[in-house]
């Protein structure tokens, strides 16, 4: 048995999803039908649909898989939602912290997740298994350089909604880094304040963020930091987190873990060695070759439809990063400190009143190269 599935957005992304249940990869899943402003010169014998409330209503699909611009996530979720089909959102969830908590309260007994493609990562996946099994000790601090994300002027050109809150409520942290946000909080916890300075239209002729530095601290002690940029090259995606026994360090390709043989509050508050330090093994672990990431959580999706088990990314999952995300740009604007839980209301009212002030620009018909395997970080 399958899952009818229908695809809304056939850019880069919504393409590459299309291919991947194509191949055979998600084995549960089949593309029923499409759904775009205009459809793509590719030779698929699928329906294809101008309008999704069109879609929705044809009875050709039983889920729908969401990859269109940030600014439509809400209303074809919620609309999808109150049909009764599965959905399956790309990151983010949606723009704001209020909307999402707003699509969450009208599923009911439909499957609704979020595409948190990089929990499946096995580098991440070992950092949080080390941190949930305490081997390391506890958590000290930790830091996050993600500057790999480079975007050069014509990925914004040739898009009507990318690099405007119109399009898409944030920048860097909304669509890039939204990745990274998740990873973090779903390793170490949400923060309860945020500080940060951001870089609005640094590197490029955009309205919103492209460069971000951040700290975080947290109740129990715990502090972080955040610095990420998609106008940097060659760019570095550096991931520490230092613990009480050891240190973690990612780089995006191998994992190098340093374990002490004892506390290091312990051998600071014991020793004699005026100069010593407690001694570490390093360890490096360098995952082989897998499947691609997006295959995960649809085939996870279309489980969670068939048979009822829970999806390891509903919906739910997705509110960390994208309140994380909020709480910076808050920061950024206001220039202080925020404390976290946001007011969904306060951040909503000051993300729509720079939508009013902001449009879709027109796009430029420029020859683009397009390597989607180029674009994860």
């Amino acid at each position: 048995m399958q899952v009818r599935l229908g695809i809304i957005g056939l850019g880069n992304i919504g393409q590459e999803h299309v291919k991947l249940i194509n191949s055979g990869a998600v084995p549960e899943l089949a593309v029923s039908a499409v759904c775009a402003r205009s459809m793509p010169a590719i030779d698929w014998d699928i329906p294809y649909f101008s309008d999704y409330l069109t879609l929705f209503d044809s009875g050709l699909i039983d889920a729908v898989l969401i990859a269109t611009p940030t600014h439509e996530h809400f209303a074809m979720a919620q609309a999808a939602l109150q049909r009764g089909l599965h959905v399956l959102v790309e990151k983010p969830l949606a723009m704001s912290i209020g909307q999402a908590k707003d699509l969450l309260s009208n599923a009911n007994s439909v499957v609704f997740g979020v595409m948190l493609n990089q929990r499946y990562h096995p580098l991440y996946q070992r950092i949080q298994a080390l941190l949930n099994n305490g081997e390391l000790g506890e958590l000290v601090r930790y830091s996050w350089t993600m500057t790999a994300w480079y975007r050069p002027d014509i990925y914004y050109k040739v898009s009507a909604w990318r690099g405007t809150w119109a399009g898409e409520g944030g920048g860097l942290l909304l669509n890039q880094c939204i990745h990274n946000l998740d990873v973090l909080q779903w390793c170490v916890g949400l923060p309860t304040e945020v500080t940060a300075q951001i870089g609005f239209g640094k590197f490029h002729d955009i309205e919103v963020e492209d460069e971000v530095s951040a700290l975080f601290r947290h109740d129990n002690g715990v502090t972080g930091s955040l610095i990420a940029s998609s106008g940097e090259a060659p760019g570095v995606n550096q991931f520490d987190l230092v613990c009480d026994r050891g240190m973690i360090r990612c780089d995006g390709e191998t994992l190098t873990v340093w374990k002490g043989n004892e506390s290091t509050a312990a051998h600071s508050k014991h020793t004699r060695a005026m100069f010593g330090t407690p001694e570490f093994s390093p360890s490096v672990y360098e995952p082989s070759a897998t499947s691609p990431q997006h295959a995960y959580p649809l085939n996870d999706f279309a489980r969670a439809i068939l048979s009822g088990s829970p999806m390891h990314t509903p919906a739910s999952e997705g509110l960390g990063s994208l309140h994380l995300a909020n709480a910076l740009l808050m920061s950024g604007w206001h220039h202080q400190s925020v404390s976290l839980p946001l007011s969904a209301s306060v951040y909503e009212q000051a993300l729509q009143q720079r939508m009013r002030e902001s449009s879709l620009r027109a796009p430029e018909k420029l020859n683009v190269e397009i390597d989607m395997n180029k674009s994860y970080r």
